[in-house]
């Protein structure tokens, strides 16, 4: 019995316990915090649900504000509340209607298939305002790339309440492109208007370019500080500082601004590296000191770029000497108004490439690019590195913007991440010149940079002139991803009428292939092999050269060119400072048709500035000399007069027939010494007033001409040269100081467009 009474009270004891647990249990369930949610017709609660990553803890005000804040931003819904009861949260929603499709009108520039896709892109997919509105700006900001400033874009929307979903009309009134009037410069106190347009790709319409692109691109504009700013540091002035302002016009046309503080101008003083950590061994620390010697003198005009370069060329010294885990840090320290330049050399703890992503090329395939990356996954990397393959991708002209971020994944591991915000590649041109040796002169063309988004380039140019046409088609691209040699097919055509000179009229066509790379910033070097077919027409028996009467009909010829150009003249149009040299170097099969021919020129121009004032010197040298000891046909030898010997006619001095059939000769020497100052003020439309001396001298033939000589000619004469809003325009007057009577003279000369 009192063994039965043990078992029947241990039973009642665990009977208890339970009943007690379950009471508890239930107690807590009741206090569980809880969340609903009201109004949601068309979504589900686990979607709400899945939006909020912090879950309840306690009632508190804090978490409803965060419910509010978190659903607020999933831009998900119109109206938001959220209530507390008991130990629920209890939410009231109301939904946007769900976009079911988006319809566009009167767009022409955007495509819809465009328009959708940064739709997609933007997330817009439902009634919300704020959606809405930011999809709209980002579309005025796509447009405005094209130059369309004025666009107004409106929506409207149809509902269907019993899906609560919508359909999306949007109205794009894309009005015309807004063109650039007028580019202003204030403040350039050291560098002219002309020399700064020069640098900018921002431009304004002139006769001699009637189709340039001057449509007004925001983006294009910063740009231009861009380069602005880099062309003064190369000049010396480091602390330079620009800003710019847009004056909009009622005619759609805005006038530019540039406002310039240039600041004092430096010049380069001690250039010297630091190794503490001996990297370095003492052959490697001579051969960059021989390098620093040779590229940078002191007193010299500072060049940021010149110190860019010359980092490059340390760093390549040192990776070839079988260094990698090196980082070149530079500092400079102004010395009143000299900069002294120090790389620091500094050893690195190794850090490896884990993997290079590229983003931002929906065009440019990524080959072009990475073509141009110096590293692959695997290899060590530097900051100089980077810095470098940054500076390669933004020459390369296809990229608005390129940046390059190293992600580090661990110590000595990095992702390397090259995001590029690719631009308008193509163009079109065109532009009139109008002078008294040409005649009235056309220049159109098509130019595509990277074609089909393969980094090649497109280009077709026609040129022609009262006695001249010539179409050019070519195409260029890298010869391969090891190199940075370019490769270019060109094909040629071009008609030339020399009857009122030498009795005869050419068709020349030519079809060839070339390679061209850079030896340094300034110097370049090209080869090309061509296929020439000339065709000759005599239009005058008896008095045409006898080698051109003997070559009369198709001659067929390969021809190797040399071509080593160096440039550091400081503008195109209106250079002032600077050197061009220009090496070309001609070798004509001896199989060909006619003769072969071995032909050498050489061009050099050094222009100096000081004030108002510039002095140039010109000159040309040539030789040509035959193979086979035949006589040079005339279109190959070389003439003289006009631009390059003023107070004359083209082909006007030196050997002769007669009047109508001009010989020229083999060899060449011609000079021009020109004295240039400008009589107004920093003007955007300069005026200036030249005076000049020219020397020329042309001799040797195999067959002698009936009037052959090998006296030097000679002329002197002054000008104007204009830089007007349609162009350049100039008005020369030269006398022949040293002449022959059958000598044929044109004492003034009338240009527009081409006043060189």
């Amino acid at each position: 019995m009192s063994r039965l009474k043990k078992k029947l009270k241990y039973y009642l004891k665990n009977i208890f316990s339970i009943l007690f647990l379950l009471i508890i249990s239930q107690k807590l369930f009741s206090n569980e915090i809880q969340i609903q949610i009201q109004g949601n017709n068309f979504t589900d609660d686990d979607v709400i649900l899945s939006l909020i990553e912090d879950k309840p803890v306690v009632i508190s005000e804090s978490y409803s504000n965060y419910l509010l804040k978190t659903l607020d931003n999933s831009m998900l819904f119109e109206n938001v509340s959220v209530n507390i009861e008991d130990n629920t949260y209890l939410i009231s929603i109301t939904e946007y209607p769900n976009i079911n499709k988006i319809y566009f009108k009167k767009n022409d520039r955007l495509k819809d298939e465009e328009l959708l896709t940064y739709s997609q892109q933007l997330n817009l997919i439902n009634l919300n305002p704020i959606s809405i509105n930011n999809y709209i700006d980002e579309i005025k900001n796509i447009y405005s790339t094209f130059g369309y400033n004025n666009i107004q874009i409106n929506f409207s929307e149809k509902i269907f309440e019993n899906t609560n979903t919508a359909d999306l009309y949007f109205e794009i009134n894309e009005g015309s492109i807004t063109k650039i009037k007028n580019i202003y410069f204030e403040g350039n106190l050291s560098l002219d208007n002309q020399e700064l347009k020069s640098r900018i790709k921002s431009k304004t319409k002139t006769l001699i370019n009637i189709f340039a692109n001057n449509n007004f691109k925001l983006f294009e504009i910063e740009n231009d500080v861009r380069l602005l700013n880099n062309h003064y540091k190369n000049k010396g002035f480091i602390d330079i500082k620009i800003d710019y302002t847009v004056e909009y016009l009622e005619s759609n046309k805005v006038n530019i601004f540039f406002k310039i503080n240039e600041g004092h101008k430096y010049s380069f003083n001690e250039v010297s590296i630091l190794d503490n950590k001996k990297i370095l061994n003492n052959a490697i620390e001579n051969d960059i000191i021989q390098l620093i010697n040779k590229n940078i003198k002191k007193d010299e005009n500072f060049s940021f770029t010149k110190v860019l370069d010359l980092e490059k060329s340390i760093s390549d010294i040192i990776l070839n000497n079988g260094i990698e885990l090196f980082e070149i840090t530079v500092s400079d320290k102004k010395d009143d108004k000299k900069i002294n330049i120090l790389y620091n050399i500094l050893s690195i703890k190794p850090r490896y490439a884990n993997q290079i992503n590229i983003y931002g090329n929906s065009r440019t395939f990524d080959n072009v690019i990475r073509r141009e990356i110096e590293i692959a996954e695997g290899d060590v990397i530097n900051k100089s590195q980077l810095q470098r393959i940054q500076n390669k991708l933004n020459s390369l002209r296809l990229f608005k913007s390129v940046k390059i971020v190293e992600n580090e994944l661990s110590e000595n591991l990095s992702d390397i991440e090259i995001n590029v915000e690719e631009t308008q590649t193509g163009t079109v041109n065109a532009g009139l010149s109008v002078g008294t040796i040409d005649g009235l002169g056309l220049v159109a063309g098509l130019s595509e940079r990277n074609f089909y988004g393969t980094g090649r380039s497109v280009n077709a140019l026609l040129n022609t002139t009262d006695n001249k046409t010539q179409l050019t088609l070519e195409t260029t691209d890298r010869l391969n991803s090891e190199n940075n040699v370019d490769i270019t097919y060109r094909t040629n055509f071009k008609q030339e009428d020399f009857a009122l000179a030498s009795s005869y009229k050419l068709d020349t066509f030519l079809t060839g292939v070339g390679i061209a790379y850079k030896l340094n910033q300034n110097l370049r070097h090209s080869i090309d092999i061509n296929y020439i077919l000339k065709d000759y027409k005599v239009t005058n028996l008896s008095t045409v050269a006898d080698s051109i009467g003997r070559s009369s009909g198709a001659n067929a010829s390969f021809v190797l060119k040399n071509n080593l150009f160096y440039n550091t003249l400081n503008s195109i149009m209106v250079p002032k400072n600077g050197q061009y040299i220009n090496y070309s170097n001609f070798i004509e099969t001896p199989q060909s048709s006619n003769n072969g021919s071995f032909k050498n020129v050489v061009t050099y121009k050094n222009f100096k500035n000081f004030d108002k004032n510039i002095l140039s010197f010109q000159a040309r040298i040539g030789n040509i000399f035959s193979l086979s000891d035949n006589d040079i046909l005339t279109d190959d030898k070389f003439s003289l007069g006009g631009k390059w010997l003023r107070g004359f006619d083209t082909y006007g001095a030196g050997p002769r027939n007669s009047r109508t059939s001009y010989v020229g000769g083999n060899n060449l020497f011609v000079t021009k010494i020109d004295f240039s100052r400008e009589i107004t003020l920093n003007s955007d439309f300069p005026l200036y007033f030249n005076i000049f001396n020219d020397y020329g001298l042309l001799w040797e033939n195999k067959t002698k001409p009936t009037n052959d000589d090998s006296n030097l000619r000679s002329s002197a004469g002054f000008g104007i040269k204009y830089y007007s809003p349609i162009g350049p325009i100039g008005f020369t007057w030269g006398f022949p100081i040293m002449d022959e009577e059958y000598d044929i003279k044109r004492m003034f000369l009338f240009s527009i467009g081409n006043i060189d």
